[in-house]
């Protein structure tokens, strides 16, 4: 009898561990897919994760004694934020900073050009004069559009986003988009040009 009694209490004992190890495999797979979903949520909540700055910061340009807060922004995705237009308006100034993911330290200083001033079709030519100066375009690529902030110019969820160089730093953007096309000129910024204040976070706009 006691030789059975201890068959059933071993044979008990394998069956409740077997249980055990089974619940520990399962709640270590829930937590680590909780992980991975906080982690997609993350990236939900800050698409400028990856960018030199961020909304609210102030960019002070050394040399010319000037600078910018990040008030808005339009972000451009193709399957992730690869570009944002940063904007930073001003009383009598409508200025703007124009910074790719991954394209180092550089950022494109700009000035919003009046639609008069330059007239694009919906898609953006390989080439654009602007005040007598000529601009070659170097990318031309269809984003998805989201606005975050405030101020930013409403260019609706698609566009295309082309980027152009003229002579030494000059440079100009146009968004072309399906409720508007809009353009900016200004300049090429290096790294040490420039200097980065940290301010707060903002959200998506409604």
């Amino acid at each position: 009898m006691s030789l059975l009694v201890g068959a059933l209490a071993v044979a008990g004992a394998i069956v409740v561990g077997g249980w055990i190890a089974r619940t520990m495999r399962g709640r270590a797979a829930r937590e680590g897919a909780d992980a991975g979903e906080q982690a997609q949520r993350q990236a939900v909540r800050d698409p400028l994760a990856g960018f030199l700055c961020k909304l609210g910061d102030v960019v002070l340009r050394r040399s010319e004694r000037d600078e910018a807060w990040l008030a808005g922004a339009l972000v451009f995705e193709e399957e992730r934020p690869v570009a944002v237009l940063f904007v930073a308006p001003e009383v009598g100034v409508d200025r703007a900073l124009f910074v790719r993911d991954g394209g180092g330290a550089d950022l494109t200083w700009l000035a919003r050009i009046a639609g008069e001033e330059l007239p694009v079709a919906r898609d953006p030519p390989h080439t654009l004069e602007h005040a007598g100066t000529r601009f070659e375009r170097v990318r031309r690529l269809p984003m998805k559009v989201s606005r975050m902030g405030t101020g930013t110019p409403n260019v609706g969820a698609q566009a295309i986003v082309a980027e152009y160089v003229g002579p030494g730093a000059d440079r100009l953007v146009v968004v072309a988009g399906v409720d508007q096309t809009l353009a900016w000129r200004g300049v090429a910024v290096a790294e040490g040009e420039y200097e980065v204040l940290p301010g707060g976070k903002a959200t998506l706009e409604g």
